[in-house]
């Protein structure tokens, strides 16, 4: 029994050490992960099915390559082809001239490009500056031609004149996001320029350009610090010029600064005359101000957009004019080159005449009397109460008023004397004050700011003088 008892506990005693020598049986392995339902391919009509692949946005060397096109397309009069330069609901500015945006592509080309041509046959604009930024393109344009065809005006056609025109201009177009087509652009320039050119304002305006810049450069805005640095110095002169720190600002531009207001006669030239134009004007304009909008700088230049506003209440002598007591409120764009962080030239784009006009300096418009009804009216009483439409001024184009933007409504009728209308306002003419010109480079930015300026807001005082013409330079203002 004891031995019974003995083998049996033996048995148990190595059952258990076998149980504890086994290993333990290993996991069942995980089922394999069920396969993913694809997802049903979408549903593609024959219509998208058909539609070119769109091409990616165009990049900046490519943006420009386009802008320069689109010039060799207007200057050539390929107006089919010129078209496709523009979005189908783009918009052309002309910058204080007092008249509506034209809007649609084909409003664009019908009523300014196509006209001008008619007007100036060999019309061309050739960029002098191009600055590529994102979907901004902004380009100093010297517009060239002879008046040799009838010109739309606010009191009819003005008859051709067969003068020459040549003067800067400055296009800001807004591309749509490919780069690809023009959705808004903005065009400044000086009125009375045009105007003396063409021989409709007897006041001091520049002589036609035949030559516009020796290297016309064609910059893509990089953000390089060397730009930032450009900006930051152009930030330091506008407020040395708002401050009216006159030994601040004289030293913020090269010895040999040249700085070419384009609604004067003639640059300034020298640190000297520099400083000079500034204590003028604050002298003039105790509150003078320039506001800037935004900026664009590439290489050596900043082009920068912004608003000059100041009262007139104290004398200018230099240049004969009497306080006037008005605020003036106008557009401005302005072009700087820097060397060595200081500005060493500055163009600067605006319209004198509506600078003029807000000071009241020019004679309010005297509306045009119908031309006399033909003989054949007496007979008719219908023709005889139908106003007759202006004639064609002829050997009158003086008279007749400068030409207005083609299919904008007119801003009012000539003046009696159209001298007078026309004057710009040049330093030396009496009681005809500089534009916002007058100051050295007023444009110059506060900050680089990387949106474009907003639309041209209605002026403080509207110019009583009849509006100045498009720019024909740019057909429908297009590059």
């Amino acid at each position: 029994m004891k031995h019974t008892i003995g083998w049996i506990g033996l048995a148990l005693v190595g059952l258990a050490a076998c149980q504890q020598q086994e290993p333990a049986a290993a996991p069942l392995a995980a089922p394999p992960p069920a396969e993913p339902i694809a997802a049903a391919p979408p549903v593609v009509t024959p219509a998208e099915a058909s539609k070119p692949a769109l091409p990616p946005p165009a990049t900046a060397e490519e943006r420009s390559k386009w802008f320069k096109e689109c010039w060799g397309l207007a200057n050539a009069k390929d107006f089919t082809k010129f078209s496709g330069c523009y979005a189908e609901n783009a918009t052309s500015e002309q910058v204080d001239l007092g008249t509506p945006p034209l809007a649609g592509r084909q409003n664009i080309v019908d009523k300014n490009a196509k006209v001008f041509a008619t007007a100036f046959p060999d019309l061309s604009g050739e960029s002098e500056l191009t600055i590529v930024s994102g979907d901004d393109i902004l380009s100093v344009v010297l517009l060239k031609g002879t008046h040799k065809g009838p010109l739309p005006g606010p009191q009819g056609e003005v008859a051709p004149t067969n003068k020459k025109i040549g003067y800067l201009a400055l296009q800001h177009v807004q591309t749509t996001p490919d780069g690809r087509s023009i959705q808004k652009e903005r065009f400044i320039y000086d009125g009375n320029t045009f105007m003396s050119q063409l021989g409709l304002s007897p006041g001091p305006g520049r002589k036609a350009l035949e030559q516009g810049f020796a290297d016309k450069p064609a910059l893509v805005s990089g953000g390089s610090e060397a730009e930032k640095a450009n900006v930051a110095a152009l930030g330091a002169y506008l407020s040395a010029f708002n401050k009216h720190d006159v030994p601040a600002l004289t030293a913020s531009v090269t010895d040999d600064a040249v700085f070419s207001d384009l609604s004067s006669p003639a640059d300034r030239v020298g640190k000297k005359e520099v400083t000079k134009s500034a204590e003028d004007l604050f002298k003039g304009f105790p509150d003078v101000k320039m506001e800037q909008t935004s900026a664009w700088a590439a290489g050596d230049y900043v082009i920068s957009a912004g608003r000059f506003s100041g009262t007139n209440t104290g004398d200018m002598p230099s240049m004969k004019l009497k306080k006037t007591g008005k605020t003036v409120s106008v557009e401005y764009y302005a072009v700087s080159k820097l060397a060595g962080g200081k500005v060493k030239n500055l163009w600067l784009f605006s319209n004198g005449l509506a600078f003029a006009g807000q000071l009241g300096l020019l004679p309010p418009p005297k509306a045009m009397k119908p031309a006399a009804p033909p003989a054949s009216a007496a007979k008719d009483p219908k023709a005889a109460a139908t106003p007759m439409t202006p004639a064609p001024a002829g050997k009158d184009a003086k008279a007749a008023g400068a030409p207005a933007t083609p299919g904008a409504p007119p801003a009012a009728g000539a003046p009696k004397d159209a001298k007078a209308a026309t004057t710009p306002a040049p330093a030396n003419a009496p009681k005809e004050p500089k534009s916002p010109g007058a100051a050295p480079p007023a444009a110059t930015p506060k900050e680089a700011k990387p949106v474009a300026p907003p639309p041209a807001a209605p002026p403080a005082v509207a110019p009583k003088a009849p509006v100045a013409p498009a720019a024909p330079a740019a057909p429908g203002g297009a590059k």
